[in-house]
């Protein structure tokens, strides 16, 4: 008898399937090691990082959301032209990065003084930055541009603020564009205002200044080195002080940008990022306060708060626009206007443009604090102070050329004692008022024509001198409160002329190290 038939190939019963067939149960093949309890910690462990994760995230979303509808929030302006015809050797300045910073409505000034307009190029490196300021009366001439409505506005010679507060930031741009033939990328305008507010909406700023020019002819003082600002002391370090010096803006310019810059590094620090209460605070603040292009966006801003903030030292190089005459009034006006260099305004920015830096004799910076110095013995007297000089007169007033600004609220004094000035033999050239404040009659000059201003300064009873670098080799009579008359000066006559009071950045104390920022 043959055996059982073996089944085609293919259908083999799967193991296990006659016990199944019994018992009804597949007996497994093998058994697997059953899977390690999970203890309680570990349990608890599991959770802790999920639960961090779900915060994490929701904080990255929250963070993400106030970025965009911050960033869609601040007003915006078709400023740039990138493209202008005005833009020269567009080659040399691929990879920089230019911003042109506006501060509007300086504390305690109107019409042109309250505009505060800084321009600050970044190399494509990032290693090298140069910030120039602009004096808002300075005669310029603005190309065609559009207005915020639209329209076209033809070109116009006038002051520089006036291109912004009667043209609109694209006028602006356009000015400074064909003014320096620098590329303008980002549009940043800042109401200086609310300036003070973002400052209280983080709970104070640290800022660090050195003795400076610009430090000194602030309405409030900040002490040299590192120090927490309030939103009111930041208002008064943006005011100007009433000395008058600042005629060319450029002091209230630098101001401005070390505070605008402090505030955006404190409001993208880590302290105010984990801080969702101070961050949105601020942010909503900003968002009032700030005008940026259409093109910029709140990234920009901080690299170029960073960028600023990283350098220092040579890295940063800080010009103001070299000046021929402060006071010049066209015929048939009675504004005064700012008078630049040609010849020097284009040196200093075509330095920039071929490699981010600013020739030498166009640098201005704070005045570093001297090491302190030694200590007189015990013993040794007290030093007697000299006696003021009284040298003569040396230029007659007939070698003289002097401008004369009215820095008084008498309507036409200026052309009253440019008469009188010509009736004593000075040359006269601008006769105008006085963009600035003096508390009293001033003499301002250049380095080198001191020994004019002293004869300027004799004739006219209780006028000081005071030297500038931002007139060229000009003289200037700025005729102010206590004004009395003008009387006749004899060459060889000996004067004493005192200096005007003029604040200076305060001396290191005895045994304190060098301020540095």
């Amino acid at each position: 008898r043959s055996g059982p038939i073996p089944p085609l190939p293919g259908q083999l019963p799967p193991p296990g399937s006659a016990d199944r067939e019994r018992t009804g149960k597949r007996r497994p093949a093998g058994r697997t090691p059953a899977p390690a309890a999970i203890g309680p910690g570990r349990r608890r462990l599991r959770r802790a990082l999920v639960a961090l994760g779900a915060v994490v995230g929701v904080l990255v979303l929250y963070h993400l959301g106030l970025y965009f509808y911050v960033d869609q929030k601040i007003g915006r302006v078709d400023a740039l032209a990138v493209d202008g015809p005005e833009i020269l050797a567009p080659a040399l300045q691929a990879g920089d990065e230019t911003y042109l910073v506006v501060g509007s409505g300086v504390p305690g000034q109107t019409g042109p003084a309250s505009v505060a307009a800084l321009l600050a190029s970044v190399s494509a490196d990032g290693d090298r930055a140069v910030l120039v300021s602009f004096p808002p009366t300075a005669l310029v001439d603005t190309p065609t541009c559009r207005t915020p409505d639209g329209s076209l506005r033809m070109p116009a010679t006038e002051a520089f603020a006036t291109s912004l507060l009667e043209g609109g930031p694209s006028c602006l741009v356009r000015t400074v564009q064909q003014l320096s033939g620098l590329r303008i990328d980002h549009y940043l305008g800042v109401d200086l205002a609310d300036l003070p507010g973002m400052v209280d909406a983080l709970g104070g700023v640290p800022i660090c200044v050195l003795p400076s020019p610009a430090t000194a002819s602030a309405a409030t003082s900040l002490p040299a080195g590192t120090s927490e600002v309030s939103g009111a002391a930041a208002a008064g370090y943006l005011q100007p002080g009433d000395s008058g010096a600042d005629v060319t803006g450029t002091a209230v310019a630098e101001r401005a940008q070390r505070l605008l810059t402090a505030t955006l590094r404190a409001a993208m620090s880590t302290r105010t990022l984990v801080d969702p209460v101070t961050l949105n605070r601020f942010l909503n603040r900003a968002a009032a306060a700030l005008t940026v292009d259409d093109q910029t966006t709140l990234g920009d801003l901080r690299v170029l708060a960073g960028s600023l903030g990283d350098l220092s030292g040579d890295a940063v190089q800080r010009a103001s626009l070299p000046v021929l005459q402060v006071g010049h009034v066209p015929a048939g006006t009675d504004q005064a206007y700012v008078l630049l260099d040609g010849t020097g305004t284009r040196t200093l920015f075509d330095a920039v443009i071929e490699g981010t830096q600013v020739p030498e004799q166009f640098t201005i910076g704070p005045v570093e604090s001297a090491a302190p110095a030694e200590e007189p013995p015990a013993d040794a007297p007290p030093p007697v102070e000299a006696p003021p000089a009284t040298d003569a007169l040396t230029a007659p007033p007939t070698s003289v050329a002097v401008d004369v600004l009215n820095g008084t609220g008498t309507t036409g004094l200026a052309s009253t004692v440019a008469d009188l000035m010509r009736a004593q033999g000075f040359g006269v050239g601008a006769v105008g008022n006085e963009p600035g404040t003096v508390n009293q009659t001033v003499v301002r000059h250049g380095p080198g024509v001191v020994e004019q201003a002293r004869t300027v300064a004799a004739s006219v009873p209780g006028a000081v001198l005071e030297p500038s670098d931002s007139i060229g080799e000009t003289v200037q009579l700025v005729i102010g409160p206590g004004y009395d008359t003008v009387v006749p000066v004899a060459v060889g006559a000996p004067v004493e002329i005192p200096a005007a009071d003029v604040p200076a950045p305060a001396a290191a104390e005895p045994g304190s190290a060098p301020v540095s920022c």
